[in-house]
């Protein structure tokens, strides 16, 4: 049964989804399971001995012995004039990029036994056309042409649309708290599209990671001396920093729908549990998450409206889980944001959604219709192409065999050169006789001297 790859290319981690194709209709998108715990990856990469890459959990596990080899953060450094250091060679951000997309893209293949018939990457609201530009060049390079890219905002609305209807010119506010920063996207419904209206905000932070790093202190506190006495050229001293980090990210994760959790700390001279309350992670956590409303109104004022004009909020990423955050934005705009059950998965389900209209034809395009729409990519709008006529058939090359032509004869082509020349001759003869050597000008005297 054919199907859709939807690829969500976060700065720290990474999603995928697809979509079937059954007769006329569209199957609901899934996840892909990329890793052996979940859906999400970590958006690492890691270069082997034969050039090639792995990516997500096997190559985060290279990073204690080998982090020479491992990148990191590329997406980030996309478009800069430098390119990053792997190993022993110079690779290009857009290299990394196409590289990631590829694996996942292999790794959906191999799961469902043959490859997608489209790709579309949600990325960065922050990257524009030259970025773009320069990744779609890479994935050529790799032999990936069948793409779509669309804003990561832009994904997570269409993924709202498939669920919810959303009135022709309506808008809404996306608002994203990423692994490694936090951006805000005011988008307008223009069926079957969506534009973005003003300019998108990107900040540093809040982020995913500020408050992993909160909780980080937390434990510094209590077990300062321990780490300080960690060497970072020790292999196993660089594991127990890297399992109390990883530990920090599942208490965060756990906080959001629990009480309380116990975090393992394994450290050279103490292993013990350290217990932590959600009022206590929410107090580490306020000052963050408090800016998340503050740059929300900015992006709606961007768009030249009012906070009042925007009734829908979509909270995205895994951060939208957390009940403060919710609790912070319904307070200040007056209105309780929305969040999916998944919020970190509906990027890659949008764009699986986008890969569906690429695919869609005019037969079935009305058994679709209320589930599966694309979005205006970089203010170009690509259903121009495809909602008013059909695009012409390309008709097949004619080929012409030209008429054989035969050399031309040299020898004839003298001799009539010749015979003019000497009629030439004898004309001008003539004319000389006529005029000096007769004295009847008349054509009767001419025609006796020729006789």
């Amino acid at each position: 049964m054919p199907y859709v790859l939807g690829v969500h290319l976060g700065a720290t981690v990474t999603t995928a989804a697809t979509a079937r194709r059954n007769g006329g209709r569209w199957t609901a998108a899934v996840p892909v399971p990329l890793a052996g715990n979940g859906p999400a990856v970590p958006t690492v990469l890691c270069r082997v001995q034969d050039g090639s890459f792995v990516a997500g959990e096997a190559a985060a596990r290279q990073e204690l012995s080998h982090h020479e080899w491992v990148a990191r953060g590329f997406t980030s450094r996309l478009g800069d004039d430098l390119p990053l250091v792997v190993g022993s060679e110079f690779v290009p951000a857009q290299r990394l990029v196409a590289a990631m997309i590829e694996w996942v893209s292999d790794a959906a293949t191999q799961r469902q036994g043959y490859p997608p018939e489209h790709i579309a990457i949600a990325h960065s609201a922050a990257w524009g056309p030259h970025r773009i530009h320069l990744v779609q060049q890479a994935l050529s390079q790799l032999g990936i042409t069948d793409v779509t890219m669309i804003p990561e905002p832009t994904a997570v609305a269409l993924d709202y649309a498939s669920k919810q209807r959303v009135d022709d010119q309506h808008p809404l506010v996306v608002a994203n708290v990423g692994g490694s920063g936090f951006d805000a996207t005011v988008l307008r419904r223009r069926q079957p599209t969506f534009d973005v209206v003003g300019s998108p905000l990107d900040t540093d932070h809040p982020s995913g990671q500020d408050l992993d790093d909160a909780l980080f202190e937390l434990i510094r506190e209590q077990f300062g001396s321990h780490l300080a006495a960690l060497d970072t050229s020790d292999v196993n001293h660089r594991a127990a920093l890297a399992g109390l980090r990883a530990e920090c990210v599942r208490a965060k994760e756990a906080l959001s729908h629990q009480p309380g959790v116990s975090m393992w700390v394994d450290l050279p001279g103490v292993r013990t549990e350290f217990g932590i309350s959600r009022a206590r992670y929410e107090q580490l956590a306020r000052p963050h998450l408090e800016r998340v409303p503050e740059l929300i109104s900015q992006a709606v004022q961007s768009a030249s409206l009012r906070p009042d004009d925007v009734e829908t909020v979509l909270l995205a990423g895994g951060v939208a889980r957390t009940p403060l955050l919710k609790q912070l934005v319904a307070e200040r705009l007056g209105t309780p944001p929305l969040v999916d059950v998944a919020p970190e998965l509906t990027a890659a389900s949008g764009a699986a959604l986008a890969a569906q209209q690429v695919l869609t034809t005019h037969t079935d395009r009305g058994s679709v219709a209320e589930t599966s729409v694309l979005m205006a990519v970089e203010g170009v709008d690509p259903l121009d192409d495809i909602d008013d006529e059909p695009e012409p058939v390309e008709r097949p090359p004619i080929e012409v065999e030209p008429m054989p032509i035969e050399p031309p004869d040299e020898s004839r082509a003298k001799r009539m050169k010749i015979i003019k020349l000497v009629v030439a001759v004898v004309l001008i003869a003539i004319g000389i006789v006529i005029t000096f050597m007769t004295k009847d000008h008349s054509i009767t005297g001419v025609l006796d001297l020729i006789k």
